[in-house]
Order: C-alpha cells, then sequence, then structure tokens
C-alpha cells in the first residue's frame, strides 16, 4: 500500500503545479518523481494535455468513486501480500504472477495518478470559480510576479530549499558555515578569512563543488567564498566550490547572472556553458546566457573584463578575445563570433532593482524576459506581433494583466490569459 500512497501524493503534487500552487520544495519531489521512470513523464504529459481534459471531466462525472476506490484499493493490496485467486505449481506459474504483479501495479499506479491528479484538479478550479476549459480566462493571480526561490545542491548531492530553510547556518563544508542571511542571501564563513589564494592551502583544487539553481518565478543572491555577489535570474545556476583554488576563482554559470567580483590579485573566472569565458580582477558586469536566445550576452559596468569565445567540440578559442570597456556589451553569436557594441547598460541590468525596462525592445524579447519571472507562456496569434517594439519602465511586482492592459492601451495588441498561457493578438 506504501506505493498506493505515494501515487496518491504524486496526484496530488501534479494538482498542485498544474494550478500553479506548488512550493519549490513540492516542485522538486515532483522533479524526483519524474526522473526515476521514462513511464512517469508519460503519464505527466498525459496530464498537462489540455485536449484531453473534456474528455477526462466526462470519465470523472460517470465515476463511482466509492465502488473503484473499494475495489482499486482491495486489488492493491492483495497483489501487495502475494495473493492470487489460483495458487501456483510449478516455476512458470510464479513467473506469471511475478509478471501481472509488475504489469498491474505499473498501470494501477499511472490511472492512480492519471484520475487523482484529474479529479483534484478540477476540484481545486471549482473551488476557486474557475472552469477547466482551454478557453476559460483565469484570474489574475494565477499568474502571479516571482520572489526569492532557489535550490542549493550540496558537493555530496543533498539539496537544500533555500526559500523555505530558516536563517541562519544550514551547512557546513569542509569548515566551512553556509549561512541563510535575513534577506535571504546566502553567505559563507570561514575562520580563517577569505577562502583562497592562503599559503596554507595544500593544493590548486577547489574544494566543494556546489550548484544553486533558481526556478522559472525564482531569483537568489550569494555571496561566494571570496566576497564576491553573484545575483541570479529566473531559471539560473551557478556552479561554485566553497573553498576556490589557489590559483584562480572559477565558476560556471547558465542563464542569466549580475557578478560584484571583489577585487583580488587571484583572477575570477566565469565559464559560460562551455562555449564562452569571462576573466576578470575586480568588476561588476552581467551574463546573459539562457539556451533560447541567439547570443551570449556580457555587459559591463564598471572595470573591465576580458571575454573569450570556445569551440563547443574542442575547446579551443574560436572566437578570439576582447576587452570590454564600461558601457560596452559582447555578443557571441550561434556562429562563433564575437561583437561589441556601446549600450545602456541599464537596459540589461534593471532586473537587479526589480524593474523590467526596455526601450524599443521588440515584443519576442520582452516577453522571454517576463514569461522567466512571471512564469506564464506565450503564445503569438501572428509572427509580426514579436517584432513589435515597446519602451517602458515597469517594477517587477506589478500584477501581469496590468503590464498587459498598459501594453494594449498602444491599441497595438490585445491578449487572453488561459491557465498559464498568455495568447498576444494583433488589434484589429
Amino acid at each position: 500500500m506504501e506505493d498506493y500512497k505515494k501515487n496518491i501524493e504524486i496526484a496530488r503534487l501534479i494538482a498542485r503545479e498544474l494550478s500553479g500552487n506548488a512550493s519549490s520544495e513540492e516542485l522538486l519531489q515532483l522533479k524526483n518523481w519524474l526522473e526515476e521512470d521514462s513511464g512517469n513523464k508519460s503519464v505527466y504529459d498525459s496530464i498537462k494535455n489540455r485536449s484531453k481534459w473534456e474528455e477526462r471531466e466526462n470519465i470523472l462525472a460517470e465515476y463511482d468513486k466509492e465502488k473503484e476506490w473499494e475495489k482499486l484499493s482491495d486489488l492493491l493490496e492483495a497483489n501487495s501480500n502475494g495473493h492470487s485467486n489460483v495458487q501456483p505449481d510449478n516455476q512458470t506459474a510464479k513467473k506469471r504472477q511475478s509478471l501481472f504483479r509488475y504489469s498491474f501495479t505499473r498501470y494501477a499506479a499511472a490511472a492512480v495518478v492519471v484520475l487523482m491528479a484529474g479529479a483534484t484538479f478540477l476540484y481545486l478550479s471549482r473551488q476557486s470559480g474557475k472552469e477547466v476549459q482551454p478557453t476559460a480566462e483565469l484570474q489574475t493571480n494565477d499568474i502571479v510576479p516571482g520572489g526569492n526561490k532557489a535550490i542549493l545542491t550540496l558537493a555530496d548531492g543533498s539539496t537544500i530549499i533555500l526559500d523555505s530553510a530558516k536563517t541562519g547556518t544550514i551547512a557546513i563544508q569542509a569548515g566551512t558555515e553556509i549561512i541563510k542571511q535575513d534577506d535571504d542571501k546566502l553567505t559563507f564563513a570561514k575562520s580563517s578569512g577569505k577562502t583562497y589564494g592562503s599559503e596554507s592551502e595544500a593544493g590548486l583544487v577547489a574544494v566543494g563543488m556546489n550548484t544553486i539553481a533558481t526556478p522559472r518565478g525564482g531569483k537568489y543572491s550569494v555571496e561566494l567564498p571570496d566576497g564576491s555577489i553573484a545575483h541570479l535570474n529566473a531559471a539560473s545556476s551557478i556552479k561554485f566550490p566553497v573553498r576556490f583554488a589557489k590559483n584562480e576563482r572559477r565558476v560556471e554559470i547558465s542563464g542569466e547572472v549580475y557578478f560584484e567580483v571583489e577585487k583580488g590579485k587571484v583572477p575570477f573566472i566565469v565559464s559560460v556553458r562551455n562555449k564562452s569565458e569571462v576573466k576578470v580582477l575586480g568588476t561588476h558586469f552581467n551574463i546573459n546566457a539562457y539556451e533560447d536566445e541567439s547570443a551570449i550576452r556580457t555587459t559591463l559596468v564598471e572595470g573591465s573584463v576580458h571575454v573569450t569565445g570556445f569551440d563547443n567540440q574542442s575547446g579551443i578559442a574560436t572566437a578570439g578575445k576582447v576587452i570590454l570597456k564600461p558601457g560596452q556589451q559582447s555578443e557571441l553569436n550561434s556562429e562563433g563570433r564575437i561583437l561589441v557594441k556601446e549600450v545602456n547598460t541599464s537596459l540589461y541590468t534593471g532586473w537587479i532593482d526589480n524593474r523590467f525596462i526596455f526601450k524599443d525592445t521588440p515584443l519576442e524579447e520582452i516577453m522571454k524576459n517576463m514569461s522567466r519571472w512571471y512564469d506564464f507562456e506565450v503564445i503569438y496569434a501572428d509572427a509580426s506581433i514579436k517584432e513589435l517594439c515597446f519602451t517602458g519602465n515597469i517594477p517587477m511586482e506589478t500584477d501581469v494583466e496590468e503590464i498587459f492592459t498598459l501594453l494594449g492601451k498602444t491599441k497595438r495588441i490585445k491578449f487572453q490569459i488561459t491557465l498559464k498561457t498568455i495568447t498576444i493578438m494583433k488589434e484589429p
């Protein structure tokens, strides 16, 4: 019966995720379940298939839950105890029974998850006065602004949900305390002071590689062991040691990260998806390296940085090296070329101050940034809409419908919210 209870719990998690109410901890549990078995992903995809919701609702309407629950419970219990109406009298029969038990449990588990998640989601939707139909417009609080959310994965593979962790010391690694501060920032404390470049260090190898990852709808800041600060935007990650090597301070990132690098003689190196490397001694800069972007952009606010592009396969520098000055941005494109241009840095770093800032920016680019923060999907009714340009400066805590109402006042677009999907159409 433990598997049966687990399936009901998975159904609850899926329903919570579908309704947009899952916590970071619940999302992690769901992620772990999806990775356990490829069949779990098939069940999950089936539940999220909107075209089947009406069919599933009809099935549930005719479902005699009292009888079916009793039947399913009895069958699962019988199988868990190894009981059968026909007792096996040879090895073949035993194999057949074992195969039946495995198949039954597998398919029953899928049925329980599908039906329970469907029923729970329909229940939650109706309780809040919403109908689950592909064209139904939801209340504005179904798409909400993001917040401080992240998961810390320690060197030993254990994970800590940072947004639900209590303030204070949350882990100790290699003699270093990992501390969550009152402002949700993560810091490191070591009695010997700086955690790199010490004469007492035994070698050149970094110690205790950790990873912080933010989900869509999450941001987080971490003060690295050398005192440098990394601000992670939504759907981003940074991998770093609890103690830097003696000859370099190296981190790896994905997504978007803004760095405030502590000055020092030991170089600070950012590896970006094995495609680029940014090397500095002390400076402030932003790296945008989302995989759905056309280029990896490094924007320098102060100081100087060296940007190098690499070939994915050979690891050889193919795009050369450029040195950026404040107010410049490098773009490493898909062809392996680095282009440098002068930019208004606030357009690329406004998210640090919790602002969406855009000037004559294509709607597609604006929506990429907003969809990561509010965690919604975008459908363009007409591809040409993507190229429409807008200018604005909007607080990131603004209600999403208010933002689209403002955009709609330009008389160029209109929108419709369906679940966590926003369809954007041209004004006739």
